[in-house]
């Protein structure tokens, strides 16, 4: 699996960042969302998942991998 971030709806509250680090990060210029590993192991899944809920604008998603899996 992997998450994928619409920077356009992202507002900077780094809820994701704060739930899951491994995976999220902020942008130091813009205050955005920046994903960190795109395709991110199982063990983190249900952290990435907890913030994919929490962002507040709806700005994440979790999007099928390159291997197919959702």
């Amino acid at each position: 699996m992997k998450v994928v971030v619409d920077l356009a709806r992202c507002q900077g509250h780094a809820r994701c960042e704060d739930l899951c680090p491994e995976v999220f990060a902020t942008d130091a210029v813009e205050g955005k969302c920046v994903i960190a590993q795109p395709e991110f192991p199982p063990e983190l899944e249900a952290r990435v998942r907890l913030a994919v809920r929490n962002c507040p604008e709806g700005a994440l998603r979790i999007a099928k991998s390159a291997t197919g899996a959702a």
